[in-house]
C-alpha cells in the first residue's frame, strides 16, 4: 500500500497513523498521529531533478529558515527518499484567503532576504535550459518567445539573497505566516521572489506598487522595472515547469497552467 512507504523508513518514536492531505503539485502529504503527538510528512516526487529540484539543499534551506523562525521544525528528514517530517501546525494555508496580508508577508520576505546563506545561486537562464531539455518538442508560444530573454531589458543586475522562489498561496501557513516547501530555495534576485508572488496570487499594478512598499519599509531594496522583467521570466518558467510536467503525466491541470502562463507572458512582454 502506497501510504506505508513512509512508515517504513520512519523511526520508532515517529511511528503511527498517516491521514493522506490533499497535496499539491508534485509531492504527496500525510498527517502523522504518534503517541509523542501530531507531524506533517511530506513524501517527494520521484526523480526529483527532472524538477531542479535538489533534496539536500532544499533540507539545508528549510533548516536555516526554520533556526530564524520562519519555517516550521524539522523533527526528521530522508533527503534520498524525500521525505520531511515537520511539528504539525493547525492552521489554514492561504488558498482560501480572498486577498493576501502583503504587509506581513513583506515583514518575512524581507527577513529571510537578510539571511546568510551559503546556497547555489539560481541561475534562470540555466533552470530554463533544464526544462527546455526536458521537453521533446518546445510549446510554439514558447519557442516564439525565446530570443526576448537575450535582451537586457529582461537580465537586470541583482545582488543574489536567500530566496524561497515559491511563495504561493498553499506554501503560506496561519497569520504569521509560516513559510512551507523549500524545494527550490536558493540564493536569487528578490525581484524574482516577489515576481512570484505578484503572479501566483494574480495582483495588479496598485497591488504589486503595495507590495514593493511594504518590501522596502521591512528592509527591502527593489525598484518596479527588475519586478517586472523578473515577473516575464517567472510566466516562462512556470510555463516550462508546467510543460515538462504534462509532457510526463498527461493531467490536463499541467495543460491549463501552461496555457495561463503563456498568455500572461505574451501580455508581459508587449512591456519591451
Amino acid at each position: 500500500m502506497v501510504s506505508s512507504r513512509p512508515q517504513a523508513w520512519l523511526p520508532d518514536g515517529l511511528q503511527g497513523r498517516l491521514t493522506a492531505l490533499p497535496g499539491g503539485h508534485t509531492n504527496r502529504c500525510w498527517r502523522l498521529d504518534t503517541a509523542r503527538g501530531r507531524y506533517w510528512l511530506r513524501l517527494g516526487c520521484a526523480r526529483p531533478e527532472r524538477l531542479g529540484i535538489d533534496r539536500r539543499q532544499e533540507l539545508e534551506a528549510h533548516r536555516l529558515a526554520a533556526d530564524a523562525g520562519l519555517a516550521p521544525a524539522v523533527r526528521f528528514a530522508l533527503p534520498e527518499r524525500g521525505l520531511l517530517v515537520l511539528d504539525w501546525l493547525d492552521e489554514p494555508d492561504w488558498r482560501q484567503r480572498t486577498e493576501p496580508d502583503l504587509a506581513g508577508l513583506m515583514a518575512r520576505v524581507a527577513t529571510l532576504h537578510r539571511l546568510p546563506a551559503t546556497l547555489p545561486v539560481l541561475d534562470l537562464r540555466q533552470r530554463m535550459q533544464h526544462y527546455l531539455g526536458r521537453l521533446t518538442a518546445v510549446p510554439p508560444a514558447l519557442a516564439a518567445c525565446l530570443p526576448r530573454f537575450d535582451e537586457p531589458a529582461l537580465n537586470p543586475a541583482f545582488t543574489p539573497v536567500f530566496c524561497h522562489h515559491d511563495l504561493t498561496a498553499g506554501n503560506l501557513l496561519g497569520e504569521r505566516p509560516w513559510l512551507l516547501d523549500w524545494e527550490y530555495a536558493a540564493l536569487g534576485d528578490a525581484a524574482f521572489e516577489l515576481a512570484v508572488i505578484a503572479d501566483g496570487f494574480g495582483l495588479d499594478p496598485a497591488a504589486s506598487a503595495a507590495m514593493l512598499a511594504h518590501y522596502r519599509a521591512g528592509g527591502g531594496e527593489l525598484d518596479p522595472p527588475r519586478l517586472a522583467a523578473r515577473l516575464c521570466w517567472v510566466h516562462l518558467l512556470t510555463a516550462l515547469w508546467a510543460a515538462v510536467q504534462y509532457r510526463h503525466h498527461g493531467t490536463p491541470s499541467y495543460l491549463a497552467l501552461q496555457q495561463g502562463a503563456e498568455a500572461r507572458l505574451a501580455r508581459a512582454l508587449t512591456q519591451y
